[in-house]
């Protein structure tokens, strides 16, 4: 009796010491991981000897999604390998609402925000991802409720009162457009984005003098910022259409102050 009960213990401590050592290799392999791919951005060195870190696979995917380097369909496989270790990890499904959304699939992306924000909805940021979402869609009100909700959320948040006035502006809802690129001035006076919201909400109420003033107000900031600083503005956008889209803007001031010169209005934006 003593003897199997010797024998029983001894196979509880010899368990006990398996769990501690595999724990123990466990958490060492995890940090391995992470330093390989800190230090050396090997992915799948990394991926080897940390398999079952979320947190690994969560971070190479932002590094992929404009964190270091940009390579989309890494990213979106790097945060699907994230969520299938921990499905109620807080930012993956954000995050791949944000690259279906860049990918202008819509569908998929309002599919991703919304189970973020089922998941966890304290996270506000995730009503202005669906906020564009709803926009670039045609869904203005409900873009318009999930903008109002991402500003009591956040309420200095310049690209959400720009956003904002944008709805406005295409439900024709131009007097609030006005005021809310206003309240964005308010927080950040250098804003060309604010600025030429402002002056297209008064252009269209008619107010050509006060949009004349805004385009050249928004052009003569633009002037003083590079590409990059640009492109800031639109984090997990590919770095490579940054001058594109800075000439486009550009471009499209340089326009509206033309039309405005010449008293042709009606294609100004």
């Amino acid at each position: 009796m003593r003897q199997e009960i010797k024998k029983a213990f001894l196979w509880s401590i010899l368990v006990l010491g398996l769990c501690i050592a595999s724990i123990f290799v466990a958490r060492q392999n995890a940090a391995a991981g992470r330093f390989v791919w800190q230090q050396l951005h090997a992915g799948m060195l990394a991926s080897v000897l940390s398999p079952s870190d979320p947190n690994l696979f969560f971070d190479m995917g932002n590094y992929y999604f404009g964190g270091g380097a940009y390579d989309l369909k890494k990213a979106e496989a790097y945060f699907r390998k994230a969520l299938t270790l921990d499905p109620s990890m807080e930012g993956p499904h954000y995050q791949l609402a944000r690259v279906y959304f860049i990918r202008s699939d819509f569908p998929d992306a309002l599919a991703e925000i919304n189970a973020e924000l089922a998941l966890h909805p304290d996270f506000g940021r995730s009503y202005y991802v669906r906020g564009l979402i709803y926009g670039y869609s045609g869904q203005l009100a409900k873009a318009e409720a999930d903008f109002k909700a991402f500003l009591a959320w956040k309420p200095e948040s310049w690209a959400g009162n720009n956003d904002l006035a944008w709805i406005y502006f295409q439900e024709g809802k131009y007097a609030e457009a006005r005021d809310t690129a206003r309240t964005g001035l308010k927080i950040e006076p250098n804003n060309p984005w604010l600025w030429n919201s402002l002056g297209v909400a008064l252009l269209n109420m008619d107010d050509k003098k006060g949009a004349k003033e805004a385009f050249a107000k928004a052009l003569s900031i633009l002037a003083t910022m590079s590409e990059a600083s640009w492109g800031a503005a639109y984090p997990g956008n590919n770095p490579d259409i940054y001058t594109e889209g800075f000439l486009k803007m550009k471009s499209s001031l340089e326009e509206n102050m033309r039309l405005l010169s010449t008293g042709d209005t009606g294609s100004a934006s």
